[in-house]
């Protein structure tokens, strides 16, 4: 008889639940930066499909967020301060060398998970059609929509004579 509670869950937890509720970061971080932290993983998180996300994409978005975070933490005790802030300077150089290679194993991840037959045999040709044919529904509509309301001011002048009951205006002038 197998143990309850072995095994893979059933319903595991959202990759967007999982980075933001699972792991404890509300013990690292205080209410503000929390905020920020979460706002940027959801940022991060738009530039994927979240079926692709692999666990080394979830860590290395968390490392991304929390070293922003850790990053303006820094740049806040940093400021009015003289003394110390080559040691600071020194964390926050580090701290961005190494979102520079999180973000370059991410992209090269990304890359990776392309399809390259996906988009084969599409050209700039079929982008130049597709382009044309949304600018020609575009100009259609909009010279729909002027000739309606062409149609209307003619409408509505109908039976306008103009000025010809104007005193300036000469008797030869008026086709009465």
């Amino acid at each position: 008889m197998p143990a309850k509670g072995r095994g893979r869950p059933k319903n595991p937890p959202t990759v967007k639940k999982m980075i933001k509720e699972v792991m404890p970061m509300h013990e690292i971080f205080e209410e503000d930066e929390l905020r920020i932290y979460n706002d940027l993983v959801g940022i991060y998180l738009q530039d994927f499909e979240t079926d692709d996300l692999s666990s080394g994409d979830m860590d290395d978005i968390m490392d991304l967020a929390k070293n922003r975070v850790l990053e303006i933490r820094l740049l806040k005790s940093a400021k009015g301060q003289d003394d110390g802030i080559q040691d600071i300077s020194n964390a926050i150089e580090k701290i961005r060398k190494q979102n520079d290679k999180i973000k370059e194993g991410l992209s090269v991840r990304r890359k990776d998970r392309i399809d390259p037959n996906e988009y084969k045999g599409f050209s700039i040709v079929n982008l130049a059609m597709a382009f044309d044919d949304a600018k020609k529904i575009e100009q259609m509509e909009t010279l729909r929509k002027k000739k309606v309301e062409q149609d209307k001011m003619i409408a509505k002048r109908e039976g306008y004579k103009g000025n010809s009951e104007d005193i300036d205006v000469e008797e030869d002038d008026r086709e009465d």
